[in-house]
């Protein structure tokens, strides 16, 4: 381990220079991507009044790339300069984002998004890694809270401001923040490029890596997840639930379309209240110490998602926006839970000197599953109707979420048999 980034031990996160940097970076791009998202979306279902199988086509755009390339950059991240390959994909996403600032066709857009998109597979299991590297294990899940709450703050504040923008002036100005949003995060990284050059992270990466190939080293991280009885449980959960989810996370402009055809700012406080729900949730979360008894947490945050599904989906058109924003309460709290817990289980569970391969490997799985559910969704919503697929998917959610609390020994085992693993795992 970097021992000279771990030496604020377990006094407190702010002392830790680098890692602040890091968070800065994170905050200001993050903040800038949701400008960005919500712009796309208002552009494609309300500009151009797009179908709902050609809204599906969004996040397949911002998917492929990650599902074809993710687990192979993970193991190279691992071995690399990760400060560095964070610069350049930051560098060539304001590019693009230049470039989508011109366009007004559809299929163009996608193309850029999906260039863009690209770029971008290397930031998520490069930033996970330089957390592992830098932060001291008893801090990782305040370091892991702290990412969560500004990435939920970012939902709040950049849906709102953006749906603002966007009826004042355009969405294309959002694009503007998230280029500039870019730009600020470039400059901050440059403070931290000493951590490339860490003799003691290079060493690590030598330890883990350096002496096999690296389509062994690829296998051997795969072989890593399915030997761990946490990690496979972990993963197995997430996906399917994350599968569930997305065949309709693409259609809440669709749905807000039809419940509120007159006021698309609602989708956008809609997104800020999901954002809200997640903030109190990890802001909670935040005050533990560990995490235990992972089926509980994941199966937890199921139920309260596919709680707030059902509800909207069985909302009557022009129904009192407070029920509506309730609902996002509710999602948001189960949102919350689920990506926090899902970070700490990456960071904890992830043999030393692997938590970028292990990252790049979820972010793969969850990038197929991208290409396939939300054109699925598309179709079904055209078919049967965007409120019943919600309340389908919500019921569907609901026992997925029901299953991980029930089956929390059986999938993730006892709080002994996770030490026990993690000593197997050490001495391997």
């Amino acid at each position: 381990m970097n021992m000279e980034n771990h030496a604020t031990e377990n006094v407190s996160i702010w002392k830790n220079r680098t890692y602040l940097i890091l968070f800065s970076s994170y905050a200001i791009s993050t903040m800038g991507k949701y400008f960005d998202s919500l712009a796309v979306i208002l552009l494609i279902s309300y500009g151009w009044a797009a179908e709902p199988w050609m809204i599906a086509l969004i996040p397949v755009a911002y998917a492929l790339p990650h599902a074809l390339f993710s687990q192979f950059a993970g193991v190279y991240i691992d071995r690399s300069k990760k400060v560095r390959l964070m610069l350049l994909a930051d560098i060539m996403t304001a590019l693009l984002t230049i470039v989508l600032l011109f366009t007004s066709n559809l299929w163009v857009m996608l193309g850029i998004i999906l260039a863009r998109s690209s770029f971008t597979v290397v930031h998520f299991p490069a930033q996970q890694a330089l957390v592992k590297q830098v932060v001291h294990p008893d801090l990782i899940l305040k370091a892991v809270t702290l990412n969560g709450t500004v990435n939920q703050l970012s939902k709040i504040i950049g849906p709102f401001l953006g749906a603002s923008i966007a009826a004042a002036f355009s969405p294309k100005v959002s694009f503007v923040v998230y280029i500039a949003a870019l730009v600020i995060s470039v400059c901050i990284l440059l403070f931290i490029r000493h951590v490339d050059t860490d003799e003691s992270a290079a060493a690590l990466a030598v330890g883990q890596s350096g002496n096999s190939s690296f389509w062994k080293t690829w296998g051997d991280g795969w072989r890593t997840m399915f030997r761990s009885k946490v990690l496979i449980a972990s993963f197995s959960f997430v996906l399917v639930a994350f599968l569930v989810i997305q065949l309709v996370d693409a259609q809440f402009a669709v749905l807000f379309r039809q419940l509120y055809p007159d006021n698309p700012s609602v989708l956008g406080w809609f997104m800020s209240a999901v954002g809200f729900g997640s903030v109190v949730i990890i802001l909670y979360l935040s005050r533990l110490k560990k995490i235990k008894n992972y089926g509980w947490y994941l199966g937890s945050s199921g139920i309260l998602i596919g709680g707030g599904f059902l509800a909207v989906g069985m909302f009557p058109p022009e129904v009192n926006i407070l029920w509506t924003l309730a609902a996002a309460l509710l999602i948001g709290i189960g949102v919350g839970i689920f990506s926090t817990v899902f970070s700490y289980i990456l960071q904890m569970e992830s043999p030393d000197g692997k938590v970028g391969q292990m990252s790049g490997m979820y972010n793969s799985l969850t990038g197929i599953v991208l290409l396939l559910a939300p054109i699925v969704g598309g179709f079904l919503v055209q078919w049967f109707g965007v409120l019943i697929i919600f309340q389908m998917i919500g019921m569907a959610t609901l026992a997925i979420g029901f299953l991980g609390v029930v089956m929390q020994k059986v999938l993730w085992g006892s709080d002994e048999e996770v030490c026990e693993g993690k000593g197997e795992q050490e001495v391997v």
